[in-house]
């Protein structure tokens, strides 16, 4: 909750680059609570998708927040406030369903 928190302050401030980061750890972070997949920092975000690929819908799932946070993230893609809402709820999804 902490890094969720965290991603709503940042964007709140307009650094949408630097929530994006923490919503994606907020999920990754959601997903070793529930026993899903286990964090580890070491791992990269390819990796993550690799120990989940017996599960079609959270691959797909977690694919598609992958997918944003790298273009964000190491890439050009700008954000503004809609394209951040719509990775907030990408990620919400994410977090909620039960794999």
């Amino acid at each position: 909750s902490t890094a969720l928190e965290q991603a709503g302050g940042l964007a709140r401030g307009g650094d949408y680059r630097t929530a994006v980061r923490y919503l994606y750890l907020s999920a990754l972070l959601r997903l070793d609570e529930r026993n899903i997949l286990r964090y580890d920092r070491a791992l990269t975000n390819r990796e993550y998708l690799e120990r989940v690929r017996e599960n079609p819908e959270l691959r797909a799932q977690l694919g598609a927040v992958v997918e944003t946070f790298d273009r964000v993230w190491y890439g050009p893609l700008p954000l503004d406030a809609a394209t951040f809402a719509n990775y907030e709820r990408q990620v919400e999804k994410l977090r909620s369903e039960n794999f």
